[in-house]
């Protein structure tokens, strides 16, 4: 019982979209990911919050850093913009489903200046983002 949030008039309905899917999060438990493929070019160090691909290390920002892991555990499945951010926020702040493609996009530049000829994260129209290339493995 009580308010968790509360809005000021004059407001926008995306600010009250966004509010209320920031409430929807947190009644939603998260699952723990299975480690994935031993030999996989991609690897993702939790402990030291670093990440290399064929060797080379990716200078990541924390948000980059959990998409990363999120899209690579699970090769091939489609997160719709609302799943990526349940993992990427974990603390309820308020914030669009457009965030994402900012993040991804800056994540694919990334990845791509270190293998061009790589297809990383495909876009699935209507939908959300996939992971394209092998699964990571984590150390």
């Amino acid at each position: 019982s009580g308010a968790d949030d509360y809005i000021c008039k004059p407001y926008s309905p995306r600010e009250v979209v966004a509010r209320v899917k920031t409430i929807l999060r947190r009644c939603k438990p998260q699952r723990e990911l299975q480690q994935q493929d031993a030999e996989s070019p991609l690897m993702i160090d939790e402990s030291r919050f670093q990440a290399s691909w064929c060797g080379k290390a990716l200078d990541l920002t924390p948000a980059e850093f959990r998409l990363l892991k999120t899209l690579s555990l699970e090769p091939g499945k489609v997160f719709s913009r609302e799943q990526l951010l349940n993992h990427l926020y974990d603390d309820y702040r308020v914030v669009t489903d457009r965030t994402i493609d900012s993040h991804i996009k800056n994540l694919r530049r990334k990845l791509e200046s270190l293998d061009a000829e790589q297809s990383f994260i495909r876009a699935v129209y209507g939908v959300g983002y996939r992971w394209e290339a092998d699964a990571c493995r984590l150390v």
